[in-house]
């Protein structure tokens, strides 16, 4: 058994970092999406919220993923954009906010960027 120690602020900057290759290299993005939102959790967890817990994450991606009942999408005001076999989005919009997200939580755990997080904003910024 090869049991590791591994920090958690580490994994978050490695699943910002493979989120943004495959952005930049205009791949993937249902996994840039897994990804962002994946650190974005971790780091919310790490980050000290204004009552002293931690920070409250984005909404799972799996409840993002498992649809809405007619029930709950009728009450919402949706119109069936949801089933069991399909999601209706936006997926570039999706994959921007999230690793934007990830990234000023990244920077507000740890007061830096990486040179990759630097020109997904400056991006952002030209747009």
């Amino acid at each position: 058994m090869n049991i590791q120690k591994f920090s958690k602020e580490q994994i978050a900057r490695q699943q910002i970092e493979t989120a943004l290759a495959l952005y930049f290299e205009g791949r993937d993005l249902f996994s840039v999406i897994t990804l962002a939102g994946a650190a974005e959790e971790i780091l919310g967890q790490l980050l000290p919220a204004p009552g002293g817990e931690g920070k409250h994450p984005l909404t799972s991606l799996f409840r993002i993923l498992r649809p809405k009942s007619a029930r709950e999408q009728k009450k919402q005001g949706l119109t069936g954009h949801e089933d069991d076999n399909y999601l209706h989005m936006d997926l570039k919009k999706e994959a921007v906010f999230l690793l934007g997200r990830a990234i000023e939580d990244y920077q507000a755990l740890t007061g830096a960027l990486s040179s990759a997080m630097l020109k997904f904003k400056d991006q952002l910024a030209g747009e």
